[in-house]
């Protein structure tokens, strides 16, 4: 039941596509909601005699500080109290526990079920773009201009099947592979394309040391040149193939105009915070979604994050033991495979948080500190044994 729990967990797009089956069955229809509550939750039950075994007193722990924390701020930032009631449920309950699921997941037993799980996602976002979608609702509403939450949801698997494709080429990954680029271009949001071309680009760069890999590497860098030389002529044809599905052509058209590099007025929003914490009267900063009391609801970049939530010095103190144990538990991990997914992980979370978002609802950025703390805790163990 901890397997069937990781992978419904790494594959949560299918439970939410799941309503849509739901809906349609008798009984289970009249409750859908709680019918996908009780996917996570059976398995969850099911699988704690054997979790409780899995975890020690600093997991919990932990857990406690984040939890702890953000009850705390209720008492110290009073002035957040909307905000923190609006994500408590999320954050405690859906965002948080994913360290544990971190620490839970051995990527070498489960990267090909991970790949298989990935694929059906691509498919169901694929088939419900294109062909449910059309059929059944106003798409004006469904993809909308700009479908940030989407392609962030789909970047996982996406990213996943790249890495499975220059792992081990196979026609069928490459494909999906393409189908999961398009779907992501054809929501309208840069930072997932940002995300994955950073993984692409460093495990091109230093991961691919098969057989045969310099004949795939030149492929892959003709195909690049190509594409960018034609780059123009690829945006007028994709932008006009998406509006004729009713997709977002919002990526093609600032390629179209060259105005991919706008960052549509987040520099300005990242002033603003500056100019609060730099005023002197928060010293711990401004506590868990702070910034939502100056109409801003994130900083959209980690650092500035860490900042206005602990203060500067303490929030310099977290980065630095962030970044620490990152790069610690990146140059011991054990083997290539390991080393690889912590590399996707932090495309997952702490290149997206760069761009969007915030930490604190991130669910990628607590299963890369789940990971690393098991790489250094289980090398550590190791050690420990041979001496």
């Amino acid at each position: 039941m901890v397997t069937v729990l990781i992978c419904i967990v790494w594959a949560s797009a299918l439970v939410g596509y799941s309503k849509g089956i739901i809906n349609r069955m008798p009984l289970l229809g009249d409750y859908a909601e709680l019918t996908m509550g009780a996917i996570y939750i059976v398995p969850l039950l099911m699988a704690l005699p054997a979790l409780v075994k899995k975890f020690c007193l600093a997991d919990y722990l932990f857990y406690f500080v984040c939890a702890f924390y953000y009850g705390w701020c209720y008492v110290g930032y009073p002035e957040n109290t909307p905000f923190l009631n609006e994500h408590v449920f999320q954050c405690l309950c859906c965002v948080f526990p994913f360290y544990f699921i971190g620490r839970l997941i051995d990527i070498d037993s489960f990267f090909n079920v991970f790949v298989l799980l990935s694929a059906a996602c691509i498919l169901m976002d694929l088939f419900y773009f294109l062909v449910y979608a059309p059929a059944n609702k106003d798409m004006a509403e469904v993809a909308g201009s700009d479908n940030m939450y989407r392609a962030y949801q789909s970047l996982p698997h996406v990213t996943m099947l790249l890495w499975a494709t220059l792992r081990q080429f196979r026609i069928w990954k490459a494909v999906m592979f393409f189908w999961g680029v398009l779907f992501l271009l054809s929501c309208g949001s840069r930072g997932p394309l940002v995300c994955l071309g950073f993984f692409g680009f460093v495990y091109f760069l230093f991961f691919m040391n098969f057989r045969g890999a310099l004949y795939v590497k030149g492929a892959i860098v003709a195909l690049g040149v190509l594409t960018l030389v034609f780059l123009r002529e690829i945006a007028l044809f994709l932008a006009q193939t998406f509006l004729g599905l009713n997709l977002s052509t919002r990526i093609m058209e600032k390629i179209v105009f060259g105005d991919l590099g706008n960052d549509t007025y987040r520099g300005d929003l990242r002033e603003i915070l500056y100019g609060v914490l730099e005023r002197g009267e928060h010293f711990f900063g401004l506590g868990l979604f702070g910034s939502g009391n100056y109409g801003i609801v994130y900083p959209h970049f980690l650092p500035l994050d860490f900042f206005c939530t602990f203060g500067y010095s303490v929030g310099s103190l977290l980065l630095f033991a962030l970044t620490s144990l990152v790069a610690f538990a990146f140059y011991i991990a054990r083997g290539t495979t390991v080393r690889t997914f912590i590399l996707l992980l932090f495309s997952l979370s702490i290149i997206k948080l760069m761009l969007s978002s915030t930490f604190v609802m991130d669910t990628f950025f607590f299963m890369l500190i789940g990971v690393c703390i098991k790489e250094v805790k289980e090398t550590m163990q190791i050690e420990e044994v041979k001496i």
